[in-house]
């Protein structure tokens, strides 16, 4: 379950300056008060484990109400509704892997 492996096995694997990019999928209708939380509590844990987090996005153009994935008005990633904004993912992720590229992930 992701929550043993979340809280109780990242925290003791040795993350200390690795790269990490986080993507996350949601519904932004269905649960727009928790769009993608779960990316946001990968992002807390991989930082506090010491890991270097790339590829942060404008929340612009997302359609939601609240996440935890949100930090400083950017999304600690890519995130992805394939219910409501499927014709914008390939776009998104496009767009994303060449960010990652340019902050050199």
């Amino acid at each position: 379950y992701r929550d043993d492996w979340l809280y109780s096995s990242l925290p003791n694997r040795n993350v200390q300056g690795k790269k990490v990019a986080i993507f996350g999928v949601g519904d932004s209708a269905s649960y727009s008060e928790y769009y993608c939380d779960a990316a946001g509590e990968l992002y807390d844990q991989f930082v506090k484990a010491g890991a270097k987090v790339y590829g942060f996005v404008s929340t612009e153009g997302y359609e939601h109400s609240a996440s935890k994935a949100e930090k400083d008005g950017k999304f600690v990633g890519c995130m992805f509704d394939e219910d409501n904004q499927y014709d914008l993912s390939e776009e998104r992720a496009n767009k994303w892997v060449q960010q990652l590229k340019d902050e050199g992930f």
